[in-house]
């Protein structure tokens, strides 16, 4: 380590396709990375086992502050495990006491928006704001809240699922989670193809053909319905005026492929908010996608805020 580089400490961000592993600076800066496919062929142990092998490998001797873990949702933070997580094909799957075994070093784990929340406040588009929320808007929709100096976790980590708040009634359409008319079954990655065929049914237009049973090719074109966009800023109005007057944020920060790669979608969301309070300042993420795995760092540097 260079003088004045500070501290550095291990980042793991799990996800359904693929994990990554860093190493990260006290000042949010990533300094190593490593990209692996999540190990889901095995047993649930596999996961802990490749991420403690990735760090132990990459971090060469280099002393770590701790090991901080982001994952995708349920967990539960308390007793450290994954709670059936729906993108990966095992009930349980054990995450802090594995890890402590095999590196010998303290292990924070969180749901990978409430790190993403942290790493945007200490590294990102949040500096400096005391209230904010963090949305992704992706493959699923999901968030983190952070409120006078301490991201909220809930009972078991769980606090900030966002992408569950009722939006909708009209197509009633169905969630990842089995309910109706959530955010993240029409305005997700996985959600706006289901909501587009739906609404073409509904107002009797073509649609794009299906490609393979249950899935739609959706491509830009397929959106030049301005009234399919309008339905789906409706959609996107709702879920931030519900966060809005939840949380009363002070800034919101949007990340994910789909707003990323869409960002006029921010600003037709936002003409369709209420405004039952004012709007607060909102903008996309200046990580590059790296927030879950940076805040999953500063889990480790700063317990106080978590």
């Amino acid at each position: 380590m260079q003088s004045g580089e500070g501290k550095i400490a291990g980042a793991a961000d799990v996800g359904g396709t693929n994990t990554r592993v860093g190493l990260v600076r006290e000042d949010g800066k990533i300094i190593r990375i490593e990209k692996f496919p999540t190990p889901v062929q095995g047993k649930p142990g596999d996961i802990p086992l490749a991420i403690a092998s990735t760090l132990l490998e990459i971090a060469d001797g280099i002393p770590l502050a701790g090991l901080g873990v982001a994952a995708a949702g349920p967990i539960n933070a308390r007793e450290g495990y994954l709670d059936h997580p729906p993108n990966i094909p095992f009930n349980i799957v054990p995450i802090t006491a594995p890890l402590k075994e095999a590196i010998r070093l303290p292990v924070t784990f969180r749901n990978d928006c409430r790190a993403a929340v942290l790493g945007e406040i200490c590294a990102g588009g949040a500096r400096g704001y005391d209230n904010v929320v963090y949305i992704t808007i992706s493959t699923g929709i999901g968030g983190g809240v952070f409120t006078n100096g301490r991201v909220i976790t809930g009972r078991g980590g769980n606090a900030g699922e966002i992408g569950h708040f009722p939006v909708d009634t009209t197509y009633n359409l169905p969630c990842t989670c089995g309910l109706y008319g959530h955010w993240e079954g029409y305005a997700s990655g996985r959600g706006i193809p289901i909501f587009f065929r739906e609404w073409c049914t509904v107002h009797d237009l073509p649609c794009a053909e299906m490609t393979t049973p249950g899935i739609l090719r959706l491509t830009a074109e397929d959106i030049r319905y301005s009234g399919f966009r309008d339905a789906l800023a409706k959609v996107n109005g709702r879920g931030l005026s519900t966060v809005i007057a939840a949380y009363d944020p002070e800034c919101i920060i949007l990340d994910g492929t789909v707003i990323q790669s869409n960002p006029d979608l921010l600003d037709q969301a936002l003409m369709c908010t209420d405004r039952y309070l004012d709007l607060p300042v909102c903008l996309l993420s200046p990580l590059n996608g790296d927030a879950p795995l940076i805040g999953a760092a500063m889990t480790v540097f700063h317990p106080e805020m978590i």
